[in-house]
């Protein structure tokens, strides 16, 4: 769960000020990266100041009693994780003159040499599965909605945490065995604000990884 605000004996003290607002006005669509970037730079300052983040209703998924929404936007996910390394082996047979027998080996074994090289190179963990999802971020977990279904992963279940808000991508690993997944779009910096301070607690503030933020 999110953390109340720290203290100001906890961290450095910064400018007092009201929260900011997690909806997204319609001028956001003009320039969404900047927008973004700086909507999380100055949620950043005013959490780091003592003020809680406001409340936004969150109208589909259910949420628990006492969970609160935070922001909603789309972003881009992807999956790391690798092929079974498995294929169909080519295992046709000729039956003619020994050229044309021998001719047919090897263009079978060089369909086989392909085949296989092609599997081994599937096998390797790559980013995949990208696909364009709409997020939620509660004080509990992230809920997204890739279109069939939706899904939540939970503070909780975070046993990785590795944030670029330089480059508005957020990749986040889990203890169930589930493939890690990466966030990336304008939104991302704040995704990657409140995660932090559910994952990291009242130490987020001294990740460097966050340091942009809070310049």
């Amino acid at each position: 769960m999110l953390p109340a605000a720290p203290s100001p004996a906890a961290a450095p003290r910064t400018p007092q000020g009201p929260a900011p607002d997690q909806h997204v006005p319609v001028q956001a669509t003009r320039d969404p990266w900047q927008w973004w970037w700086n909507h999380a730079r100055e949620s950043a300052k005013t959490f780091l100041a003592g003020h809680n983040p406001p409340e936004i209703a969150i109208f589909g998924p259910v949420l628990g009693d006492h969970e609160q929404g935070l922001l909603e936007a789309d972003v881009t996910l992807s999956f790391l994780y690798g092929g079974d390394g498995t294929y169909a082996r080519s295992d046709y047979f000729v039956v003619g003159r020994p050229a044309v027998m021998v001719g047919a080996l090897a263009v079978n074994a060089a369909i086989n040499h392909r085949r296989k090289v092609a599997a081994r190179r599937d096998a390797q963990p790559s980013w995949r599965d990208h696909q364009g999802v709409h997020l939620w971020s509660t004080t509990d977990r992230l809920i997204w909605d890739g279109g069939s279904r939706l899904a939540s992963l939970w503070y909780g279940d975070i046993t990785g945490f590795y944030p670029e808000v330089d480059t508005w991508t957020l990749t986040l690993a889990t203890s169930d065995g589930q493939a890690p997944v990466r966030m990336q779009g304008p939104a991302v910096p704040l995704v990657s604000l409140w995660t932090a301070t559910a994952v990291l607690g009242q130490r987020w503030w001294q990740d460097p990884r966050l340091a942009p933020l809070l310049r």
